[in-house]
Order: structure tokens, then sequence, then C-alpha cells
């Protein structure tokens, strides 16, 4: 679970509210929670950057693929067939 730090003090934060911008991208609203000496609030923007791992299909997608581009004695190599 991710946890959100004030940019002011480092304290924790509380997500108050998200305001989906798209599918990969959002706007946190949010709060510190060190409400002696900071109290900010703020938003901050969460987003998808990449895969680290691909999904299965997404794999299993790209490998079909490749393998179709292979002439047909490469196919059946790769495949020990």
């Amino acid at each position: 679970m991710a946890r959100v730090n004030c940019p002011e003090c480092e304290s924790k934060a509380v997500i108050t509210s998200r305001e989906t911008q798209s599918s990969h991208a959002a706007h946190l609203y949010c709060v510190c929670t060190n409400t002696k000496k900071c109290g900010a609030s703020f938003r901050m923007t969460l987003g998808f950057d990449h895969y680290i791992n691909p999904p299965l299909m997404t794999t299993a997608q790209m490998a079909k693929q490749l393998l179709k581009n292979l002439p047909r004695e490469q196919q059946l190599e790769l495949l020990d067939l």
C-alpha cells in the first residue's frame, strides 16, 4: 500500500479525495496529519509509469507476434516440433 507524506514536513498525510484524470492518472487531495506544526493540504498526482513485468496476456501476445514473424522452420525449431 502506498503511503503519502507531506511535502513540507514529511509527516504522514491522509488522502481525502481522488479525482480521476484518465485510466492511468489521478489527482489525490491530501491533508497533513501533523496539525500542530504544519496542517498543510495539497494535491499530488498519481500516474502509471510502465510495467516492470507485463501481464501474462500481453507477454503471450508478444510471443505469438514474434513467432508469427519467423520463417516456418524457425517456428518449429523453437516449439521443439
